[in-house]
């Protein structure tokens, strides 16, 4: 009987985090943040959450660079993912991206009765839940971050499959422009070294608060060339614009 106590407590707590977290995510949130290039700041990102109905969630990322960055490299970058509120199983997932004049503009479709997303004409067989890179953010969210903790998942990005594993590596304590946190850090790591969130020159790290919320208060993801860094600035009840604000 000893032994229950421990996992009983840990299945109650683990439930009253989820159940907090679907009232937030009924109730929508907005979070804001700085982008940094290799630490010169380079422009503004938001990402919300926020109920279309009973079933579904929307989910956004709109990132663009600033006024002095877009002289060298003018970004307007908009992801939307649609999921299911229970699972948070990708139902569509939109990219909408303008780096440097160059434009793209791409829908995936999940059809979940026949298990395949349809991309561009093609349907590609997925399992049941799959998740986006977005969604998958939010969906970890929810889940023990105990450092130690592994979580896998699959993933359906750029008409590929993929199996990820989040590691929760460590807890530390973080500064960024909306304040002081104590996170937890998170790595996805693909099962190739070749794909969305890993290859030989990039990592992608995630610092989430070490509360129920489990906000990402920093995204960096390290490339060859330097790092990008997604720091928090605030967070919002509710969602009036999915645009950052001009700062």
């Amino acid at each position: 009987m000893k032994r229950t106590i421990p996992i009983l407590v840990l299945l109650v707590a683990a439930a009253a985090s989820a159940q907090s977290l679907q009232s937030i995510y009924k109730q929508g949130e907005t979070l804001d943040y700085e982008l940094s290039w290799s630490r010169v700041s380079g422009g503004d990102a938001r990402m919300t959450i926020s109920p279309i109905d009973t079933d579904r969630l929307r989910i956004t990322s709109v990132g663009k660079s600033g006024t002095f960055f877009s002289r060298f490299f003018k970004v307007r970058d908009e992801i939307e993912s649609i999921v299911g509120t229970d699972d948070f199983s990708t139902l569509e997932y939109h990219k909408m991206l303008d780096e440097r004049g160059r434009r793209k503009d791409e829908l995936t479709v999940v059809d979940e009765r026949h298990k395949v997303a349809l991309r561009k004409g093609k349907a590609i067989p997925v399992p049941l839940p799959v998740y986006d890179p977005l969604s998958l953010m939010y969906y970890v969210r929810g889940l023990d971050l105990s450092p130690g903790s592994v979580h896998e998942f699959t993933i359906i990005a750029d008409g590929k499959v993929y199996k990820v594993t989040a590691e929760v590596q460590e807890r530390e304590t973080i500064s960024t422009p909306a304040g002081t946190f104590k996170t937890v850090r998170v790595e996805p790591k693909m099962e190739s070294e070749s794909g969305v969130f890993r290859d030989e020159q990039k990592r992608l790290l995630i610092w989430y608060s070490d509360d129920a919320r489990h906000i990402p208060v920093r995204i960096r993801s390290d490339v060859k060339i330097g790092s990008i860094t997604v720091a928090l600035r605030a967070v919002s009840a509710g969602v009036t614009d999915i645009e950052p604000p001009v700062n």
